[in-house]
């Protein structure tokens, strides 16, 4: 089970946001995670409303998110202390996953899917297509076994000279979809283009924030309506 670090506000009504901190705790662990919600645990012995125990608090809520797995992102809001704790989620490479009050309200737990993604993912023949801005379906048989999952499956290619199909180079630089972590891999690690479809599934139950995504999503979204 991850280690899942639950960042939410605190600031405001302290003590309704310290409540909604615990029922996000409660909503991680029925996904199967671990949470750790700091401001809901150092609020018993620091007062916010102090700005030396304030700070104080945010300084040792990082050195918590340096051990964890994940950051969860809860709520429909991001205040100025979950800006600070997300930038260094972001540079330490620490996957933020979002997780909005309607997945709560509507009982719709997120992560219970893992299944690495597959050929039958990728948009047809789309390996022979450039790769360069695309988001990629990693070919499973790429990485060790345990580490085959859907969180492992989409990358977005942004430079090499294997994104041009036909170039005699083959090295494809891309992005981790999930944890933003960078790496060079052949172009034959990839097996394609991702479907929309599929995209649009791995975001429901694997929540990230990412404008190429998100594009492609929207896009599809109004190519449907003006189908309809």
């Amino acid at each position: 089970m991850k280690l899942v670090y639950i960042c939410s506000p605190l600031r405001g009504v302290v003590e309704e946001n310290i409540k909604k901190a615990n029922r996000y705790c409660e909503y991680a662990a029925g996904c199967d995670a671990v949470p750790l919600a700091p401001h809901a645990i150092f609020t018993a012995y620091l007062q916010d409303n102090i700005p030396e125990q304030r700070e104080k608090g945010l300084k040792m809520g990082l050195a918590l998110l340096r051990r964890c797995d994940e950051m969860w992102c809860c709520g429909d809001e991001i205040t100025q202390g979950m800006q600070g704790e997300i930038d260094l989620a972001t540079k330490l490479n620490i996957p933020i996953v979002y997780v909005l009050d309607h997945h709560m309200e509507e009982g719709l737990k997120i992560r219970q899917e893992n299944k690495a993604l597959d050929t039958e993912d990728c948009i047809l023949r789309s390996n022979e297509m450039d790769y360069e801005d695309k988001i990629l379906v990693l070919n499973p048989e790429a990485l060790m076994t345990s580490r085959r999952t859907a969180e492992n499956s989409l990358w977005i290619a942004y430079n090499g000279f294997g994104c041009t199909f036909g170039a005699r180079g083959q090295a494809v630089y891309a992005k981790s979809l999930f944890s933003g972590q960078e790496c060079r891999w052949e172009r034959a690690d990839f097996l394609g283009i991702v479907r929309p479809e599929s995209l649009k599934q791995w975001l429901e139950n694997t929540p990230v924030k990412n404008e190429v995504a998100e594009t492609l999503i929207n896009e599809q979204d109004q190519d449907l309506e003006m189908t309809l």
